[in-house]
């Protein structure tokens, strides 16, 4: 190729660069960027599925113990053992109790193997909402909302948090159940704060540590207080 077809070859590229530069820009200034279409509630509406801990969000629907297993024995047990104990390294269901697992804590042990839905959730309606939501791990988002309430109750009953082999679990049942680690979550008091952002001779002097927080572990209420630094 010879320099003149090079150089009508870099030409015809940077035109056409420019024309859709051009392009571009007049989508930009009439209020779009010209790419993707505005997404309709339809398309939000299979992810917009969010279960608060209070229980705000639960759909209609249910589903009993006997129901649950059936479909934990299908579509958990490979994971998560067949009576709930853990399998390939997937978390057991029913685990220490919170006071031993504050005890290991307390040791400095490790309590990732002792955990369970029993020692570690602190609200049923959110625990409907993760197996809704994530699982099975290979089929996430694909049980209906009956199978995830029945999944839920089975699941509740194997972790020893419900004793009713009889129970149907609905909105209202999830909502009542009293999780055993529930009075160890708790909601953040502290403000949104909205200060007037620094950029120049923020320092006043030296900083100075006028105490520190000392937060404990595994639901250890008494040390989550600001004490005096000594230093």
């Amino acid at each position: 190729m010879s320099n003149s077809e090079v150089s009508k070859s870099a030409l015809v590229k940077s035109v056409l660069a420019a024309a859709l530069f051009a392009v571009s820009s007049l989508s930009f200034a009439a209020g779009t960027d010209g790419i993707g279409k505005p997404i309709s509630e339809k398309d939000i509406a299979p992810w917009n599925i969010s279960v608060h801990f209070d229980g705000d969000g639960l759909p209609p629907g249910k589903g009993s113990v006997g129901d649950g297993e059936k479909i934990y024995q299908a579509k958990c047990a490979m994971c998560h053992g067949e009576f709930g104990e853990g399998a390939k390294g997937y978390p057991k269901m029913l685990g220490e109790t919170v006071e031993h697992i504050r005890e290991l804590a307390q040791k400095g042990e490790d309590t990732v193997g002792a955990r369970g839905i029993n020692s570690l959730w602190g609200h049923a309606p959110t625990l409907y909402d993760y197996i809704r939501r994530a699982m099975p791990f290979f089929a996430p988002q694909s049980l209906s909302n009956d199978e995830a309430y029945a999944t839920t109750c089975y699941v509740l009953y194997i972790a020893e948090i419900v004793k009713d082999d009889k129970l149907v679990c609905d909105a209202s049942v999830l909502k009542a159940t009293k999780m055993p680690s529930q009075d160890n979550y708790y909601t953040d008091p502290r403000p949104d704060v909205k200060n007037v952002r620094c950029m120049n001779d923020c320092s006043k002097g030296a900083p100075e540590v006028t105490g520190m927080a000392v937060v404990g572990v595994s639901g250890d209420t008494s040390r989550n207080e600001a004490k005096p630094a000594n230093h």
